[in-house]
């Protein structure tokens, strides 16, 4: 979903995608897509980020922090690993922790059911395209199975009905956001205060930025990086790659490389090598910089430029179901959410493992809540989509934008009107990405070191679990090695410690 979104930016429909002003929006081009397009692409790509996140806490999450060992022998419970800290599944509040794992996959179900509406599938939707959406957004009602026409043209519902059924399975997410996955994160939180200093790692913080609400660029998440909480200046051109430590190669004399020239050219042959990820770095003064992409890094960039901060609010719920009950906007929602903490943690705590579970629920919170509004703006029978030709000459574009799991880069050339070559930069490249040339870690590894992790085996597992999975990574995302004819173009052979012994490579 945001890489189809990240490829509309790569074919030039959106700006210049490596540039922001000082409050972090994105230069945005209203010529080229419609107004109705943009938020429809904003819904689409809010529902699956706000399914994704419930998903992390309670489904990838949650049983770090909860011993189910006497539950019955089977999945999700078992096989399990426990901590002696853990809460006991069968008190009263691990039992609530659980009835809301339940719970949240029937959450997961309405924001799915939410966003196909509009995009008519979900997650694999097939509705965003360079320019707009395809979605047909008509006063008209579907025709009956009978008739001589089109009977898909319109369905499965016209606007209005559409916004009805949205809007309700919107709000039943939104209110449970509100009244049991923010104040489950809150509980987490006070019952293990010792993670809100544990997992910092770099403190440098990466957002691409995303969610235009206008058509001057205005971001809801905005863009930019971070050191700590002191926001600097982002140039996308800054962006290189490293393989120093990698099973990759570059050639005589090359280091870093940025994601236009970078090559994909496996090899087994460096002894230095521990990963199959390459090492992303920001280079804006010739020395690299490790950077933490995520919710985190969206959330606490977002605080930090106040100057166009977008104001949602919940106060359309009813009064039950209201966490802030008025207009807010990204640092109202972040100090509203500390003062819920024992004891109460400043912004700075954010950049932590616990914060990173924060973040993702604070945000979850924030979309859902514009959502609501961006329903509201869709015009019936209005355009969705520009067409816009991909060009004839040689070419070239990057896309940048937010995936659930953090910033997402695609390069492109285009030589007669083909990809001639396409480069990736995905967010566990970043988060799960080994050492640069001048052995400096990447994010994960730096939030392990200096951890406490205890003295216990058991209890050192879990606690390793605690630091990492915040991260939400994806190695599968991270590792690229595609071939458009479907040919076999590499094989190799894995030892216990994980690293390659035999490597063939096809021409």
């Amino acid at each position: 979903m945001a890489s189809v979104r990240s490829l509309e930016n790569a074919l030039g429909i959106i700006g210049d995608p490596g540039t922001h002003d000082v409050n972090g929006d994105v230069p945005y081009n209203p010529y080229l897509i419609p107004d109705n397009g943009r938020i429809i692409q904003n819904i689409i790509h809010g529902a699956d980020t706000v399914m994704s996140h419930i998903t992390h806490l309670y489904h990838l999450s949650a049983l770090d922090y909860i011993n189910t060992s006497t539950f019955p022998g089977m999945g999700p419970w078992l096989p399990s690993y426990t901590a002696s800290d853990m809460i006991d599944g069968s008190s009263t509040l691990g039992s609530a922790l659980v009835t809301h794992y339940v719970e949240a996959l029937a959450m997961r179900r309405k924001m799915h059911t939410a966003g196909a509406l509009f995009s008519g599938r979900q997650p694999i939707q097939n509705a965003i395209v360079p320019g707009g959406v395809t979605t047909l957004y008509s006063t008209t009602y579907p025709l009956s199975p009978s008739s001589t026409q089109d009977y898909d043209m319109y369905g499965p519902f016209n606007a209005g009905d559409t916004n009805t059924q949205f809007s309700a399975l919107l709000n039943d997410v939104r209110a449970w956001i509100n009244t049991t996955y923010i104040p489950d994160v809150v509980t987490v939180a006070n019952a293990f205060p010792a993670f809100w200093s544990q997992g910092v790692g770099c403190a440098r913080l990466l957002a691409y930025g995303d969610f235009p609400v206008d058509s001057s660029g205005t971001m809801l998440l905005k863009r930019g990086y971070c050191n700590t909480l002191s926001a600097q200046t982002f140039d996308a051109a800054d962006i290189v790659e490293y393989v120093d430590y990698s099973w990759y190669q570059y050639g005589l004399n090359e280091s870093a490389l940025d994601p236009y020239s970078g090559r994909t050219e496996p090899t087994k042959a460096n002894a230095s090598g521990y990963s199959w990820l390459k090492a992303p770095r920001l280079m804006p003064a010739g020395t690299p910089l490790v950077c933490e992409v995520g919710p985190l890094a969206r959330m606490v960039n977002t605080h930090l430029r106040a100057g166009t901060q977008v104001t949602v609010t919940d106060a359309d719920l009813p009064a039950a179901q209201q966490l802030v009950g008025a207009p807010y906007n990204a640092s109202g929602l972040i100090a509203a959410a500390l003062a819920l903490t024992v004891p109460v943690q400043p912004a700075s705590a954010l950049i932590s493992a616990l914060g990173r579970h924060a973040a993702r629920a604070l945000e979850a919170k924030y979309i859902a809540d514009a959502m609501a509004l961006w329903v509201n703006q869709l015009v019936a029978d209005a355009q969705c989509y520009t067409y816009k030709r991909i060009p004839k000459q040689i070419s070239k574009g990057a896309g940048l934008c937010e995936a659930p799991r953090g910033a997402l880069g695609h390069w492109i050339k285009i030589e007669g009107r083909k990809v001639a070559k396409y480069q990736c930069v995905v967010p566990t490249t970043w988060n799960g990405s080994p050492k640069d040339a001048l052995a400096q870690h990447g994010p994960i590894e730096q939030a392990l070191m200096n951890s406490n992790i205890g003295l216990n085996p058991t209890d050192q597992i879990v606690r390793l679990l605690r630091l990492i999975h915040p991260f939400d990574i994806c190695i599968a995302c991270a590792v690229h090695i595609v071939s458009p004819d479907g040919k076999e173009k590499l094989k190799f052979a894995i030892n216990p410690d994980g690293r390659p012994t035999n490597i063939e490579i096809s021409e």
